[in-house]
């Protein structure tokens, strides 16, 4: 099978699971025989990995003779070069202007290779890489999975959508020939918020490399004796991180020597430290900021505790990552994840005082951390990307079949 697949990030240039998602799932589909072009904004770095080709969509000429560089997926801005003089400025182009940008140039891109390679399948990732996959099916009449792994109704936890948004992926919905996502809850929520027919949904879960996160470093390396509780992820609505600063708050009326670490960045970061800092506790909270990826293992092992009580998530790969470095999790009921492990504490993201409680509970027995944490290795042994490339591929023979009838 030849294979198109059209992304938007990839390591190193993440800023979430979506890049992550495509590394391992596309290094999987190399060794099950896929050949794989995958496109990517140009990033000006030649990102290369051994399994397949990566195609960036070129720089393009714009009509004042300059040259469109595309930023990282949680840019803002563009990068704009004089093609003569070499210098360099910052455009007014927003995230929305660039994607749409990026897609126009990718679907004429991917027709020039088509002619010459003769693709089988068009495979694609979220609203943001819709358009330009959209036009490349009508193009070149080639069947198009749809990968979903969160929805702009999950993305901002059902507070203010942009409805631009909203319409791209009911259009991508629609045309798609068929649509991957990441968990049943996911597969519901497409069928009722974007009209999405269940017949054409495939549900195909996400997965870890357990080996990605054995670090043995203790918590004492780093100058901490007491209990830590983790929370990492985009510091958004979505992934709930005030209802962790608000847990916090009653933990420490029952355990004053617990620490309390928040690894991430985003647009919450102000808000989370002025409420640190109204709940009394912010000498017992540490922002760490941005880590980069090969920093995550110690971050997971010197954890008592990892909470993830996001609000509206598709499906939380973050907690196979915990789960894989033996740290305890405690879940949010409403994630995709919770749909396929069982060897973690779940609890409503609302529900603070559940959460506190639990986390009390996994600070003070240790006993009970060493069961959820065997336990959990033991559940992760089917949970691999391997797994999930088979699934996939399975979608894309199916597709690729029903397209010829």
């Amino acid at each position: 099978m030849k294979l198109a697949m059209f992304g938007w990030e990839f390591p190193p240039f993440i800023s979430g699971g979506l890049g992550v998602h495509c590394f391992h799932l596309t290094k999987e589909l190399a060794g099950l025989g896929v050949e794989i072009d995958f496109y990517m904004p140009y990033t000006g770095k030649n990102p290369k990995v051994p399994w397949m080709n990566i195609i960036e969509v070129d720089p393009f000429q714009l009509p004042d003779g300059k040259i469109f560089q595309f930023g990282p997926y949680s840019s803002t801005k563009t990068i704009i070069k004089e093609k003569q003089s070499g210098r360099k400025g910052i455009s007014g182009m927003d995230l929305f202007s660039a994607v749409m940008t990026y897609n126009n140039s990718l679907a004429k891109l991917f027709l020039r290779n088509h002619q010459k390679k003769n693709y089988d399948l068009i495979a694609c990732h979220d609203w943001i890489t819709v358009e330009g996959a959209v036009e490349a099916k009508k193009l070149s009449g080639l069947p198009l999975v749809l990968t979903m792994h969160s929805t702009e109704l999950d993305r901002t936890a059902n507070l203010n959508p942009f409805d631009w948004i909203l319409g791209i992926e009911k259009k991508g919905v629609a045309s798609a020939t068929r649509v991957i996502t990441v968990s049943r809850r996911s597969a519901k929520r497409l069928e009722d918020e974007l009209s999405c027919s269940n017949e054409k949904i495939d549900v195909v879960y996400n997965a870890v490399d357990p080996l990605l996160f054995k670090s043995r470093v203790k918590k004492e390396e780093f100058g901490f004796t007491d209990g830590i509780v983790l929370f990492h992820g985009r510091l958004s609505v979505q992934k709930g991180p005030e209802f962790f600063l608000q847990a916090a708050k009653l933990v420490l009326e029952e355990e004053k020597d617990a620490r309390f670490v928040i690894s991430g960045k985003g647009d919450m970061m102000p808000r989370l430290v002025n409420l640190a800092i109204d709940l009394n506790i912010a000498d017992k909270v540490t922002f760490t900021g941005y880590l980069p990826e090969e920093q995550l293992a110690d971050l997971y092992a010197v954890a008592d505790v990892y909470v993830f009580p996001s609000v509206s998530e598709p499906f939380g790969i973050t907690v196979l990552e915990a789960m894989a470095s033996g740290t305890p999790v405690i879940l949010s009921k409403t994630s995709g994840v919770a749909e396929i492990v069982d060897h973690v504490l779940k609890v409503d993201f609302w529900d603070t005082h559940q959460m506190a409680s639990k986390i009390i509970a996994l600070l003070r027995y240790s006993a009970l951390r060493q069961l959820l944490a065997t336990n959990a290795m033991s559940e992760l042994t089917d949970i691999t990307w391997r797994n999930t490339a088979i699934t996939t591929l399975q979608t894309y023979e199916k597709t690729i079949r029903e397209n010829k009838k």
